[in-house]
């Protein structure tokens, strides 16, 4: 009598294939979500960043002051809500204002949740022909803005959030943020 082998799987084989798949996706699913929110959180920095360094080229390409500043209806905001978005001008009158004619580019604002927070009551960043920042009457200090993304809590503030450090030479420097309690 001729014994026929069957090619196939046993019960405790694919039970055992189950559980090992399982276990990975256990740990890489985490990792994937982790992975997703630090990506999305540098998009988000990538386009104010882009917006900050748009504004200093201009002005030193134009050779003359630019302003950036926070966006509202059209017009530099007297608030501190940096994720509205922002609009750069070229303030040919000096009159601090918005006008048709001076608006050289408009950024939308950041996608919701996001929050893009100064350390200092400051709506503009005004760059000036050599790339300089200052603020209109005087020196600049080194400035910090905190973008935190929707699900930044104390727990995990520093992983869920970046700061930019802008100094008087108008140049950025890029960061995790720090574990500060209630900074976002």
């Amino acid at each position: 009598m001729e014994c026929k082998h069957s090619s196939g799987f046993t019960l405790i084989e694919i039970l055992v294939a189950v559980v090992i798949i399982l276990i990975l996706l256990t740990i890489a699913i985490p990792s994937f979500v982790d992975f997703i929110r630090a990506n999305r959180l540098s998009t988000q920095l990538n386009y104010f960043v882009t917006a900050v360094n748009f504004a200093r080229n201009e002005a030193i390409k134009r050779n003359t002051r630019v302003t950036l500043c926070v966006n509202r209806a059209g017009d530099c905001d007297v608030g501190k809500h940096w994720e509205q978005g922002w609009l750069v001008f070229n303030d040919k009158n000096g009159n601090e204002k918005v006008e048709q004619s001076e608006l050289i580019r408009l950024f939308a604002p950041l996608a919701a949740g996001y929050s893009l927070r100064p350390n200092l009551n400051v709506n503009r960043l005004v760059y000036h022909a050599n790339g300089d920042v200052r603020k209109v009457n005087g020196a600049w200090p080194m400035m910090t803005l905190r973008l935190c993304g929707p699900d930044a809590v104390d727990g995990k503030l520093a992983q869920r959030s970046r700061e930019i450090r802008i100094n008087a030479t108008g140049r950025m420097r890029l960061q995790l943020g720090r574990e500060i309690a209630g900074a976002c």
